[in-house]
């Protein structure tokens, strides 16, 4: 009686399980912010009967849903009687990518582009794949052979947008720490990206100033100079660095003046244009002084001449000793000064001034003390008593504050024309 009962009870219970409902699919949902990109698999594939697209529709439900296991049952036995259907085989790569299984999930999505290569749904998932992966260019690339498709899906565009803004943030954000030629590259690149962007303009004009490509610069900043960025400091600096570029030292004094009156920041750049204009507008010994590396007394001569007001303005000037070796010199009219000034001496035998002996760094010290010493400079009188000649130089120097150039060049060091005009810049301080 009771192996009846037990057996009863089985049958009942098999009944019941054949009577019980299916698992009903959950209603329609729409997939998360992090996953709306993975659309439906079937966008962009043929059209499927009836029977089957309802089918697979129960099977993306319970995969929007989250349950997973039910998805993948259903996906299965739907391509165990229709092999061929690829957007369940393209259901299950959006299954592993959700999974982070990315090299499994593009091995199906790579599958079925081969059997059909204009299947928007398979390359909006490959796309996304190279996004998971890292590869932003690589995914911005395939959503843009996407969008010139027929009929392309609006979230494609929106997706284009996405990408470009964060290429773009991420080339802005690093090319604030690159080398000029590497921002250079990378600032182009976003501008391909957002070409109204200023922000981009002005760090890209800056850089294109700072390698001397001033016409370049200009054309890059011109879209800038419309808007009201126009007038901020960096894009003023970046116009007045163009002008010093092209030679128009007045404008780019106008324009450092306004920058300086606004932030003090500037006040020692307007200094150093100034300066440079007034190094464009001297005669060419002078230029040719100041860039030489080893100057000669000429050279000196010249500096001294034009760096020192004493001494350009000097009166009463006395008639200068006879020197044989002056009168073919470039800068005769400057080397007859310091030797009517007695600055240099004509050597009694010979008769020669040394115009074309190379000044060295001990030479410059006496010499730039000895004109302390002859215009009278106050400082000079605080000087402490040497037993050397050169030791009283040296002591000229710094009781007026000037640089020995025996300290920063180095003794006996050969002297460049910008470390000497440097040294009679202070020289001429201490005179006034």
């Amino acid at each position: 009686m009771k192996r009846i009962s037990i057996l009863v009870l089985i049958a009942a219970t098999i009944a019941l399980a054949a009577c019980a409902p299916a698992k009903a699919p959950p209603p329609a949902a729409q997939p998360g912010a992090a996953e709306r990109y993975l659309i439906d698999p079937r966008v962009g594939a043929p059209a499927a009967p009836q029977a089957l697209d309802a089918r697979f529709d129960a099977a993306w439900r319970f995969e929007l849903a989250g349950d997973r296991a039910e998805a993948n049952k259903r996906l299965e036995a739907i391509l165990a009687r229709n092999p061929t259907y690829l957007p369940a085989r393209l259901a299950q790569a959006a299954v592993l990518i959700r999974d982070k299984q990315l090299d499994r999930g593009l091995e199906i999505v790579v599958t079925v582009l081969a059997k059909n290569p204009r299947y928007t749904a398979a390359e909006i998932y490959r796309a996304e794949i190279s996004l998971a992966e890292g590869d932003t260019q690589r995914a911005l690339d395939l959503y843009r052979g996407v969008a010139s498709e027929p009929n392309a899906p609006d979230l494609v565009r929106k997706r284009i947008v996405e990408l470009q803004r964060t290429l773009f943030d991420r080339l802005l954000a690093a090319a604030q720490t690159a080398s000029d030629p590497a921002a250079i590259h990378m600032l182009r690149e976003a501008l391909d990206l957002d070409q109204t962007s200023a922000q981009a303009r002005i760090l890209l004009g800056r850089k294109l100033v700072a390698t001397h490509d001033f016409d370049e610069a200009r054309r890059v900043l011109d879209p800038v100079l419309s808007g009201a960025d126009a007038d901020r400091d960096d894009v003023q600096e970046a116009l007045a660095e163009i002008e010093i570029g092209h030679g128009r030292f007045q404008e780019a004094i106008v324009r450092y003046e306004r920058l300086a009156h606004r932030d003090a920041r500037y006040a020692p750049r307007l200094e150093q244009i100034k300066d440079q204009y007034a190094a464009a507008n001297m005669p060419l010994q002078y230029q040719r002084a100041v860039e030489t590396e080893s100057i000669t007394r000429a050279d000196l001569a010249v500096l001294l001449y034009w760096k020192v007001v004493a001494i350009r303005f000097a009166s009463n000037v006395p008639p200068p000793p006879i020197a044989v070796d002056v009168n073919d010199t470039l800068g005769r009219e400057e080397l007859v000064r310091a030797l009517a000034l007695g600055i240099y001496g004509v050597d009694p035998i010979t008769r020669r001034a040394g115009a074309s002996t190379i000044v060295n760094s001990t030479s410059l010290a006496r010499i730039a003390a000895r004109v302390l010493l002859l215009r009278g400079a106050a400082c000079s009188r605080q000087a402490t008593n040497e037993p050397t000649d050169l030791g009283r130089a040296r002591s000229v120097l710094a009781a007026c504050n000037v640089s020995d150039p025996i300290l920063t060049l180095g003794a006996e060091a050969p002297v460049s024309g910008r470390s000497a005009a440097a040294v009679l810049e202070q020289v001429d301080r201490a005179l006034r």
